[in-house]
């Protein structure tokens, strides 16, 4: 029986009164917790709902839910729920609300995104209710990282309200045992949060009432920072600190990140990309140190491969050197051999909005890939249009495809490496453009390592060899950097992530 620390349940009374506002660059494309999987949704779905686990401001994992669990086998993995707990519709949070929630993420008709980070419970009787307060998982294959994935994904819904509408509807509302309840969305402009009365730990929330505001220009969300009018802004650029901290009304707090960016290849329906001397051609073409020294100087470090130091593996990788050195006449000279000797034409998509410099970072990018003879048509789009242009391709026909390069970020807040090297690598990762059968064999063969320090190696030679075979081609990885008005009390958390109910007020 494991019975980790949990969050606190007494000491503090009512939340204090008044209101948080936040400003975010783009808005979440859903309010359903079981669809989307992107940082956004994850982190502002947590405001409102809960999982079994969670993780501490400083990365560690507590119960949260769940009051304790264990491992009846390697593959049978059992969760005592704590009684009580009540859904803000007066429900109970029970064993039977688990299993509905991880189900629904299997069901067909919610179309989620969330699949294959929760594949080893996609079997029939996966899931199953041994009494009113305990779940049991039955896993496909052992998987010592299960109990982490439970920290960033799995938010448990009121079976009875959630079963009665159909998920459109769920889309745009919400409901769930965490500490605001959402009570107003404009899309793309406002969101207002309040304290939920029902919830369950009287020491959080903080503050009563939360607005989220969408502001997508950096310059705005900073002029608004400091005129007082919100609290909390991220993704601050190096050339406002000094606006900032000299304002006299805000401070920026920084830290290391662990959004990593690369550029990625569609190989899914066969195509150029499926050759490897294309694919080491784009990073050869890639001039990094330039890159950094006219871009993403202060912002970010270099990242080889797509793991941060929160996840396993990363000891070993955390000096390891990028293979592919800028190199325009190999890079010309791979095409040619790859049968294009003349370059080539794709698309280059890139999602923006979202984090500081990406736009600046690609244009520098695209200027650098098409010196090289992979000539590319620039597409910027934001993180729905993004998102829509991604499946669209992913799930075209085969006569209907047409390969693109792009760039996109993850960033892995749950330091789970087989979450975190599958959505971008498997053949049914959430934003994988890649599917190589073999790979997924291995991740699932690493996954089930019970061992600490063999999956720290296993998970590590994984990273590297999508490094080496060009599967992505890692950039950087962004710092976190925060601007909060003098009125914050608040630290950030090492997974970038804004916990809402964690921030207090002065």
């Amino acid at each position: 029986m494991v019975l980790l620390a949990a969050l606190p349940s007494g000491g503090q009374a009512a939340p204090k009164d008044g209101t948080l506002v936040i400003a975010y660059k783009a808005e979440t494309p859903t309010m359903d917790p079981h669809t989307e999987s992107s940082a956004v949704s994850n982190m502002r779905n947590r405001w409102v709902m809960q999982g079994l686990m969670h993780k501490t401001p400083e990365g560690k994992l507590i119960t949260l839910v769940a009051k304790s669990y264990k491992w009846v086998d390697p593959k049978t993995l059992e969760f005592e729920i704590k009684p009580g707990i009540k859904f803000s519709n007066g429900e109970e949070l029970d064993a039977h609300a688990v299993k509905y929630s991880l189900d629904r993420v299997h069901d067909p008709k919610v179309k989620s995104r969330q699949i294959d980070r929760l594949r080893i419970i996609a079997h029939k009787d996966a899931v199953q209710v041994v009494d009113k307060y305990r779940v049991r998982f039955n896993l496909a294959f052992p998987d010592a990282g299960f109990v982490n994935r439970m920290g960033n994904i799995g938010l448990i819904v009121p079976p009875k309200a959630y079963a009665a509408k159909e998920p459109i509807f769920w889309s745009s509302n919400q409901i769930g045992s965490g500490p605001y309840m959402m009570k107003k969305w404009e899309r793309d402009t406002i969101t207002e949060f309040e304290a939920n009365p029902l919830f369950w730990d009287s020491q959080y929330p903080k503050v009563k009432r939360v607005v989220v505001k969408i502001i997508p220009e950096e310059g705005a969300r900073v002029a608004a920072l400091v005129k007082g009018e919100v609290d909390v802004v991220f993704d601050v650029p190096p050339v406002m600190f000094d606006r900032i901290n000299q304002s006299g009304k805000a401070r920026v707090v920084s830290k290391p990140g662990i959004r990593i960016f690369r550029v990625g290849f569609f190989n899914k329906h066969g195509g150029l990309f499926n050759d490897k001397r294309v694919r080491m051609a784009v990073a050869h073409a890639i001039d990094r140190e330039a890159l950094f020294k006219s871009i993403l100087k202060d912002t970010a470090v270099d990242a080889s491969t797509l793991l941060h130091p929160f996840n396993e593996g990363w000891g070993p990788v955390a000096k390891y050197e990028y293979p592919y050195k800028f190199d325009l006449a190999r890079a010309k000279k791979l095409l040619a051999e790859a049968g294009h000797p003349s370059g080539i034409e794709v698309d280059f998509v890139v999602e923006l909005g979202q984090y500081m410099k990406t736009k600046e970072a690609a244009e520098v990018l695209n200027g650098m890939l098409n010196k090289a003879g992979i000539r590319t048509k620039f597409v910027g789009l934001n993180l729905r249009g993004y998102r829509n242009y991604f499946r669209k391709h992913r799930d075209a026909p085969q006569k209907d495809f047409k390969p693109y390069l792009f760039m996109h970020s993850f960033g892995g807040g749950s330091g789970d490496s087989d979450l975190q090297l599958g959505a971008m690598a498997s053949c049914k990762g959430a934003w994988s453009g890649w599917c190589d059968k073999e790979f997924d064999k291995a991740l699932t063969a690493t996954s089930s390592v019970l061992g600490e320090e063999e999956r720290e190696k296993a998970f590590a030679g994984l990273a590297r060899k999508i490094t080496e075979d060009a599967v992505v081609v890692p950039i950087y990885r962004l710092n976190a950097t925060f601007g909060l008005s003098n009125r914050v009390d608040w630290d950030p958390r090492v997974d970038e992530r804004v916990m809402a109910w964690e921030i207090g007020l002065k």
